[in-house]
């Protein structure tokens, strides 16, 4: 691919700069040679999620209050990565921290990556599955969960296609198992 078609980043100013993210403006060259100003979220963690599954075939879903939408929200168990932790660790650990559930590494499996905002921001969310989940406690991050239930594929569906479960990377996770398993 001819290489005078990408925009190239001139220089970087930052806009914003917290804990959790930065704001970039970008000069930025267009193939044309022309040049805009681009704002760019750089998140300085990742995220990672699993769909799991039980020996029943039920998926674990847990509830979660977010503020900024004032929304209570059927999720997968996610989080972001620490720097230098592999994110098939971290996945294994948000499932114990957020759902109570346990699983082997060797069960989990990647789906690949999400992208939810290409167009504006460098997050990147990492995938997983697993098959055999166990729920080994109910104590879970009572800052952060409301709730925890096991759900049919059935409930799934219903719950994607009435708007109950809105969340992006969680309706990207839940398709995957879906239409892949």
């Amino acid at each position: 691919m001819d290489k005078e078609k990408f925009w190239k980043v001139k220089s970087t100013s930052k806009g914003f700069e917290g804990k959790w993210i930065h704001i970039n403006l970008d000069q930025v060259e267009l193939p044309d040679k022309s040049m805009i100003e681009f704002e760019a979220i750089e998140f300085q963690r990742h995220g990672t999620g699993i769909v799991a599954e039980n020996k029943d075939g039920k998926i674990v879903l847990v509830k979660n209050y977010r503020y900024i939408n004032d929304y209570e929200s059927w999720e997968v168990p996610a989080g972001t990565i620490p720097e230098g932790m592999d994110p098939g660790d971290c996945v294994i650990e948000e499932l114990k921290e957020e759902a109570g559930c346990t699983t082997e590494k060797k069960e989990v499996v990647h789906f690949g990556n999400y992208y939810p905002s290409i167009g504006s921001s460098s997050q990147i969310f990492h995938c997983y599955y697993t098959k055999n989940a166990v729920q080994v406690t109910k104590d879970v991050d009572a800052n952060e969960i409301l709730d925890v239930r096991w759900f049919t594929k059935e409930e799934i569906k219903t719950m994607i296609t009435d708007g109950t479960i809105k969340d992006g990377f969680t309706i990207v996770l839940l398709m995957r198992y879906l239409f892949l398993l």
